[in-house]
């Protein structure tokens, strides 16, 4: 679950980051070449001839409210998706007993957006962050990503 707590969660988006590229290689040998520990993008890859960089988001909050977030503006500054500079989005979500798995590209994010495909724009995030995020419902998601990977959990 997230702390809202920038250095608690940083620790769990490395684990989170290291799991994705080991998967990525494992299920379709795209090779890591870079793990980038910036705001730019996570995941430098390379997918056959093409090189991508991928930003890696985890949602454990999804199971509880059926939403999705995606950032825009954090601590007086656009952030997230306002200045990643990543190809693609990597999500790990969270639903009731599964972890699903899904790629969108930026590009795709960014129609949502225009064309409001989100639910609401909410503020979140650790005390003092002023985040603000678009909500997407899981199934805009669902139809907008390709799912790469889904894992059964106990919970």
């Amino acid at each position: 679950m997230p702390n809202y707590n920038f250095s608690q969660d940083h620790k769990i988006a490395m684990t989170t980051e290291k799991e994705i590229s080991d998967m990525l290689f494992e299920w379709y040998n795209w090779k890591t070449l870079k793990i980038c520990d910036n705001n730019q993008y996570d995941l430098l890859v390379q997918k056959k001839e093409k090189k991508l960089k991928i930003e890696i988001k985890e949602d454990f909050t999804c199971q509880k409210t059926g939403n999705v977030g995606l950032e825009f503006f954090c601590r007086d500054k656009p952030s997230g998706v306002s200045t990643s500079q990543s190809d693609y989005y990597l999500y790990k979500i969270h639903t009731r007993g599964i972890v699903r798995y899904f790629l969108i590209s930026k590009k795709t994010l960014i129609k949502m957006i225009r064309d409001e495909r989100y639910y609401r724009i909410v503020s979140g995030g650790d005390e003092g962050s002023n985040s603000w995020n678009f909500l997407f419902k899981f199934n805009v998601i669902r139809a907008h990503g390709k799912e790469l990977f889904v894992k059964e959990t106990r919970s």
